[in-house]
């Protein structure tokens, strides 16, 4: 292991920044999210993000392109946890959201268990949060493309 606060020597941050575009077109978006992923927390939280977000990104591009699906676009926001003295106003919410439709199938479509679903995976702190929704979407883009080339789509 690095030693603590060093993230592992193996993150290549421009990797996840590209597999993370497609999710998150604004630069300024993304490189807040890769920098909660792949900068915050334990270091073997930051080298596990890496390694799971590097390998769904493989998988996605194996898969091959995926037509524009509104079932994908269909997000839940992610909300951010902040002090009670900035929680004034509307709810802040960070730049990625969590796929719904995966959640809803895995849930025999039950909404009250995709919603229970949906809070486990973006409870916790940033890097937790973050990884487990683009997790969620790229899993969603693989599962898609997967259902397109069985003729299922």
């Amino acid at each position: 292991m690095p030693p603590k606060g060093q993230s592992p020597a193996f993150i290549d941050r421009a990797r996840v920044d590209a597999i993370l575009a497609p999710l998150i077109p604004d630069d300024g978006d993304r490189a807040f999210v890769v920098r909660c992923v792949l900068d915050e927390g334990p270091a073997h939280h930051r080298g596990a993000n890496y390694v799971l977000l590097a390998l769904l990104g493989e998988l996605v591009d194996t898969l091959g392109p995926i037509a524009p699906s509104t079932e994908r676009e269909s997000v839940a926001p992610v909300a951010m946890r902040v002090p009670p003295h900035l929680a004034r106003g509307a709810p802040k919410h960070y730049p990625l959201g969590l796929p719904k439709a995966p959640l809803i199938a895995l849930a025999s479509g039950d909404a009250g268990v995709a919603a229970e679903m949906a809070a486990a995976l973006t409870d916790g702190p940033p890097q937790h949060a973050l990884a487990n929704a683009a997790m969620v979407a790229l899993l969603n883009r693989a599962l898609e493309a997967a259902r397109n080339q069985k003729g299922g789509g």
